[in-house]
């Protein structure tokens, strides 16, 4: 760092930390700044050198016999400590006690050591610094207190009462130097105190003539706001608006909107550059183009029906001071249609009629295409909201049939267990047990539209549920049904897993192949593909997130999908059908409900007479698929004799629930409501309990097994419901409870969950 930096930051703190904090600061001129400046300086640079000085001064004083001079240094390195530290002093005040310092030293070094030490230079120092500081008055002030100080001292020598010059010094030689000394004290302090003074006159008037600057700039802004107002004035009247046709025309060249002019018959007279962007043509190209060549017939017979009554309007109110904006369509130079907002006025002459028309048209593409997602959006709400309530209404019936179906699923098979294999009654009540099973699974669907239809997620491979399709027995009906049709498949042999229900997805998976088959009644191909994708950035409008996503893709050649169908096609009950041929209404309606719940997305693509195109995005796991177990075969499934409690408020319900669970050789219990099975519990003991979730009036299944666990705390229960997995049967089964069965249960199903439960450690 330079010398002079380093000066710099030592007086910048000097001044920052006993700088005045009286009105000295706050005064107009810059001198008086400085001046501060230099007593600070004086003040730092005394103190520190009377803490290195007034030892070794005191020493010598001391030593010869100087006590009042010693006294003194002691006083005066005081003083001047004192003066560096007394901030709030007034900054004349403050240079007045500093200046009297060298003052009052120089008399005493004078009165104490002769005029021939350091006194006679102290004096000088005290009128030299009066001019710096205090200016030419304080200067004449302490030159005359000088002379007089040292006329008095000189008379006080030759009287022997101070220290008396050396002999060889004569009356007239002390003389001469004395008189010497204060001539050039005066000289010094008067040369000193007019440059400050010349300084501190130089810079008020640099004040001045900066404040008078300043005064004339704030006239001028002053003036140049009139001016400004002036001119928006002349702006905003249309006259001004014609005869400054020029002077906008830079505007008009440099915004991305077109401004342009035409008369009232609609020829363009004037179009800024900015239309090239616009529609590709060049202002010259635009203007030979008539009107029909620039925009589409709808538009064009819009715009003059406006204008029309604009005029007519104008007519009646006897003013045509007003503007109108429409959306018109434009034909851009490559053919094709650009969406534009048109804002419009007339150009009225000094009478006030009208002699053309002055408008600004705005590509609107990007507001179109924002309002057509914004729509596609609010449909899906719409739609959302429409299946939700749907749902709920589906879920209630599903309940009640699925507890309704309980009979006609379990009695067959609690009947076929009994009949020998030749017995003619096997067939009927097989037909009626799968008839059940039939109704259940339209029930199933039921729930699946409520979104209260998925009860667990495992690990799944699509192509893996399109291979079992291909083999399964609603596929082999299909085929029989459509002869015609040829399925094909594209298979990612990579596809990543997905975690979801395989029950759920096989039944998409049909629904989709099935309704492209019926989409194709002359015959055509189906083609199932798997892919993987990967979305860093996922395409607006379908809900999806960034991330991994195995695709299933089913592709048809059929009629398609009518466009005023096609966001229809989801809705509950909505079929175009024949009426027999496929049934309720429900397929799509239970492929949205079950992709939604799966946290995925479908995308539907269509053509009428070309075929369509459905799209599934499902999240990917990259979790492997366990590996499936066979079912086990009802002899292993048999008890011997563990206790079971059966816990349902419906009384068909227990005794289906006793008579199969009898039948596997358990020894069968029931009761109707979770009150009853506490009670019975706090007298005996079961090795299981099969709880009925919802139970009315009373307790529910949850709010039973949590005061049954208060009992028996490893007591072991399997839940069923005829309505769908809900919450509370998940916290059901973080209190212990097994496997969730769902109503209507076969006896295969209960005999494999109440084995399962009851060899669960």
């Amino acid at each position: 760092m330079s010398s002079s930096k380093w000066l710099q930051r030592v007086i910048e703190f000097i001044e920052g930390r006993f700088g005045s904090r009286s009105d000295a600061q706050a005064e107009g001129d810059g001198l008086t700044r400085w001046r501060e400046r230099i007593l600070l300086s004086i003040l730092a640079a005394s103190t520190a050198l009377c803490i290195l000085a007034l030892v070794p001064a005191l020493y010598l004083a001391l030593r010869e016999g100087l006590w009042v001079l010693a006294v003194f240094d002691v006083l005066a390195a005081m003083l001047c400590a004192s003066l560096l530290f007394l901030r709030d002093l007034a900054f004349r005040r403050r240079a007045g006690l500093t200046l009297l310092l060298p003052f009052l030293v120089g008399i005493t070094v004078i009165s104490q050591a002769g005029f021939l030490s350091g006194g006679p230079a102290w004096l000088f120092a005290f009128s030299v610094l009066a001019g710096v500081l205090l200016g030419i008055g304080a200067a004449l002030i302490a030159i005359g207190m000088n002379t007089a100080a040292i006329l008095i001292l000189a008379w006080l020598s030759l009287r022997g009462l101070l220290a008396a010059p050396p002999e060889e010094i004569g009356a007239v030689l002390a003389f001469s130097a004395g008189a010497n000394f204060i001539f050039l004290n005066l000289v010094a302090a008067i040369s000193v105190a007019v440059l400050v003074n010349g300084l501190q006159s130089m810079n008020l008037k640099t004040l001045a003539a900066t404040q008078a600057l300043k005064d004339e700039r704030a006239d001028l802004l002053r003036t140049r706001e009139k001016l400004r107002e002036e001119i928006a004035v002349r702006r905003a009247s249309e006259q001004a608006l014609r005869e400054s046709e020029q002077k906008y025309r830079l505007l008009a060249e440099n915004v991305r909107d077109v401004i342009w002019m035409t008369d009232l018959e609609l020829h363009f007279t004037f179009v800024s550059p900015s239309i090239q962007v616009l529609q590709g043509f060049t202002p010259e190209e635009h203007r030979q183009l008539k009107i029909e060549q620039l925009m589409t017939p709808e538009s064009l017979a819009r715009a003059r029906r406006e204008l029309a009554r604009q005029l007519e309007l104008g007519r009646q109110s006897g003013t045509f001071e007003r503007s109108v904006t429409l959306e018109v369509d434009l034909f851009h130079k490559d053919g094709r249609i650009v969406p534009a907002e048109v804002s419009a006025s007339f150009l009225l002459e000094e009478g006030g009629a009208p002699v053309g028309i002055l408008g600004v048209t705005r590509d609107i593409t990007e507001r179109r295409r924002a309002e057509e997602e914004k729509r596609e959006l609010m449909e899906r709400l719409a739609r959302s909201k429409k299946m939700e309530a749907l749902g709920t209404m589906a879920g209630g019936v599903a309940h009640d049939l699925n507890n309704v179906l309980s009979g006609i699923i379990s009695y067959p098979d609690l009947l076929l267990m009994d009949l020998p294999s030749d017995s003619p009654l096997r067939r009927p009540l097989e037909v009626i047990r799968e008839s059940g099973k039939k109704a259940a699974a339209i029930v199933q669907d039921l729930l699946t539209l409520a979104r209260r239809g998925v009860p667990t997620f495992e690990i799944v491979n699509l192509n893996l549920l399109v291979e079992e399709y291909l083999v399964s027995p609603e596929y082999l009906r299909l085929k029989a049904f459509h002869p015609q049709v040829a399925v094909e498949t594209r298979l990612d042999p990579d596809l990543l897993n997905i975690l979801g229900s395989p029950i759920h997805l096989s039944k998409t998976l049909m629904n989709l192949v099935s309704n492209a088959a019926e989409a194709m009644p002359e015959g055509g191909k189906v083609v199932i593909a798997t892919e993987n994708v990967h979305f860093d950035a996922p395409p607006a409008g379908r809900g999806l997130r960034e991330g991994d996503y195995a695709v299933l893709r089913v592709t048809d050649t059929g009629i398609g999908i009518p466009s005023e169908d096609l966001q229809r096609i989801f809705e509950p009950f909505f079929t175009k059908k024949k009426m027999g041929r496929s049934g309720t209404g429900l397929g799509m309606a239970v492929v949205w409900g079950t992709v939604e719940d799966h946290r995925g997305a479908i995308d539907v693509q269509s053509t009428e007479g070309r075929g369509t195109v459905i799209t599934v995005f499902l999240p990917a796991t990259r979790e492997s698929c366990p590996l499936r177990s066979s079912a086990a075969s009802l002899d292993g499934l048999r008890g011997r004799g563990e206790k079971v409690l059966v816990v349902d408020d419906m009384k068909e319900q227990r005794e289906i629930a006793v008579s199969i669970i009898g039948q596997l050789g358990y020894d069968v219990r029931a009761v109707e409501s979770g009150e009853q099975a506490v009670e019975f519990l706090r007298h005996e003991k079961v090795d299981l309990l099969v709880l009925d979730m919802i139970m009315d009036p009373g307790i529910d299944g949850l709010e039973t097994l949590h005061r049954v666990k208060q009992l028996h705390p490893h007591q072991k229960a399997i839940i069923t419901s005829g309505y769908a997995e809900t919450e509370r049967v998940r916290i059901a089964q973080q209190l212990g409870a097994g496997c969730y069965l769902r109503k209507p249960y076969t006896v295969q199903s209960l005999a494999a969950a109440i084995q399962a439960e009851l060899t669960r450690s």
